[in-house]
């Protein structure tokens, strides 16, 4: 238990962990990232490719034809981001978008990307565990997969209020690094970022292989945060026979952390 190591640091997963998703608010956003991507089509040189379909239904139609691709190529790859521009691309001449090229396909990848800000909200004791594990001493950092990072997530992240608690440089964004949990190295960024040792910290996450299986890689203190939902006890159950997936420590709520950090 964590009683028995020297604890000084914890690390965080964001979606599922720190925040959840706004199922309506989400949505809208998407739908309105959808419109702005497929007006930015039709306007686009060789604009005939949908001149059939609303701006909308086009937007859509990317989206899922991108999410397919990157989750074609994150199987291929799963420790490794994709090359989001060149599969954006891809997509769009698989598509019948010919004129097509790497600076469009840059617009519109970055087009639909949904600001956290619109369609997450914080648990409500996020903050106030936050709150208290740096007032006990705690450093505390993130590591996490997303498809989009850079200036826009970390202005989302000063929105949200996560910047008064994770210095940006303390944050390992797969995005930015290319690099996806549960591969070691992104791990390690943050940990050198923070000067401490795997066995000095905690990764707090809610995905088994990911966030689990990749802590106990390194031989960090792993918690495991389940999703609510009617698979998380064949999912739980399933940890308990994987060595690799077993949680040190499971907890439901974020502010259980407390009575043990």
């Amino acid at each position: 238990m964590a009683a028995k190591r020297r604890i000084s640091c914890l690390l965080f997963d964001l979606g599922s962990t720190l925040w959840t998703r706004r199922e309506e608010a989400s949505a809208q956003a998407k739908e309105q990232a959808y419109g702005m991507a497929g007006a930015i089509l039709r306007r686009a040189k060789g604009e005939e490719a949908f001149s059939s379909m609303e701006a909308v239904a086009t937007g859509m139609l990317i989206h899922k034809a991108l999410a397919r691709q990157l989750r074609r190529e994150k199987r291929l790859r799963p420790e490794y981001e994709p090359d989001f521009v060149l599969a954006t691309l891809e997509v769009l001449r698989e598509l019948g978008f010919t004129g097509a090229d790497s600076a469009l396909a840059e617009v519109i990848f970055e087009t639909l990307r949904v600001r956290i800000p619109d369609s997450r909200a914080l648990f409500t004791d996020t903050l106030s565990t936050l709150t208290t594990l740096k007032q006990r001493g705690y450093l505390l950092g993130v590591v996490t997969n997303r498809d989009y990072g850079g200036p826009l997530f970390r202005e989302d992240l000063r929105v949200m209020g996560l910047l008064d608690y994770f210095e940006y440089e303390h944050m390992a964004i797969s995005a930015d690094l290319g690099i996806r949990k549960p591969h070691p190295a992104i791990f390690r960024y943050a940990l050198n970022r923070l000067n401490v040792l795997p066995e000095e910290a905690a990764m707090v996450g809610d995905n088994l292989t990911a966030d689990i299986a990749g802590a106990k890689r390194l031989n960090m203190f792993a918690v495991w945060k389940p999703k609510p939902s009617p698979q998380a006890e064949a999912r739980e159950q399933f940890a308990l026979e994987q060595d690799e997936l077993k949680p040190d420590m499971t907890i439901n709520q974020l502010s259980e952390l407390l009575e043990v950090f």
